[in-house]
């Protein structure tokens, strides 16, 4: 699954929403709290973190572990949760005078099958609205 949007902010800014996981719950609706957050530039390839998503106005707890870290252009993680094993990544390019965020999900299981184990449409609309909180957030810093 995969998600972009395009930001008409420097690349710059908008990494640094990205970086800062600490404050991911100040200006995205979808994040209840993060803990464990590593400082802003310093993600370390295996650094565990956990934050609280709301899912259908559930509070859902997800631990995860950093798999990629490449400063100013993507940050990965993977978890697992009932089973599913879920790698997400933040990618940012630049493009024209601003940028685009491409948010990836990959799910697999080798006990279910994925296609029925997960919520398809409430994950893509919970991406849509992080990468809209996204954009307005570093579009208002502008």
């Amino acid at each position: 699954m995969s998600s972009s949007v395009l930001i008409a902010a420097p690349p710059e800014r908008v990494w640094m929403l990205v970086d800062d996981a600490s404050h991911w719950s100040k200006w995205s609706g979808v994040v209840d709290e993060v803990w464990k957050t590593p400082n802003c530039l310093d993600w370390q390839l295996g650094h565990k973190l956990g934050f609280r998503l709301l899912m259908a106005r559930k509070k859902v707890p997800f631990n995860v572990t950093v798999t990629r870290y490449e400063m100013g252009k993507t940050i990965e993680w993977s978890s697992k949760k009932f089973s599913i094993t879920a790698v997400r990544s933040i990618s940012i390019e630049p493009e024209g005078t601003g940028c685009r965020v491409v948010d990836q999900k990959v799910f697999s299981s080798t006990l279910l099958p994925i296609r029925l184990a997960y919520p398809r449409r409430l994950i893509r609309v919970m991406t849509e609205r992080w990468l809209g909180d996204m954009k307005k957030t570093a579009e208002m810093s502008s």
